[in-house]
């Protein structure tokens, strides 16, 4: 066998869409959660119980306290008022399928000996391919090319055209 130099004549890359994955983001603008404290009501509810406590007698005074406590309480959240919503920036990332074209090998046209063949090959080879011949007898005394297999790269698929 001998390692020999072979002319290469084309090399045309062979291309595919594949699927890749790729992220997506948005920024929206949203209303940012706000929570009432609750410190009014309580306060209100403190104070209205212990005014309402003044009144009455008994059974009565009781009731005028539950009763002081719960208006007073109404009325702390009033006070207090809801929070004024605050707007921000939100970013909303998703994962999706793009298809991009992507080069998967190329296929090569070689000249040998004066014969020329085909192979696909993962890479592009340049201007020249390196092939291996190995020698075969003569048959008779003429020298003819009866040659059915192509010269042999390492570890390539090759076809004769």
């Amino acid at each position: 066998m001998a390692q020999e130099q072979a002319q290469v004549l084309s090399a045309v890359p062979v291309v595919q869409a594949r699927t890749l994955a790729q992220q997506v983001c948005r920024v929206e603008q949203e209303v940012a959660p706000q929570q009432n404290t609750g410190t009014g009501a309580f306060l209100g509810m403190a104070v209205g119980g212990v005014a309402a406590n003044g009144v009455g007698s008994g059974e009565g005074r009781a009731l005028a306290t539950l009763f002081g406590a719960v208006l007073g309480a109404l009325w702390g959240d009033r006070v207090e008022g809801r929070p004024v919503p605050q707007m921000q920036q939100v970013r909303h990332c998703t994962l999706q399928g793009v298809l991009q074209p992507q080069v998967v090998g190329y296929e090569v046209q070689y000249e040998y000996a004066g014969l020329q063949y085909s192979t696909r090959l993962p890479h592009d080879p340049g201007p020249t391919l390196a092939v291996q011949v190995t020698p075969a007898p003569l048959q008779g005394s003429d020298f003819t090319r009866a040659q059915k297999n192509p010269p042999r790269m390492g570890g390539g698929v090759f076809r004769e055209d």
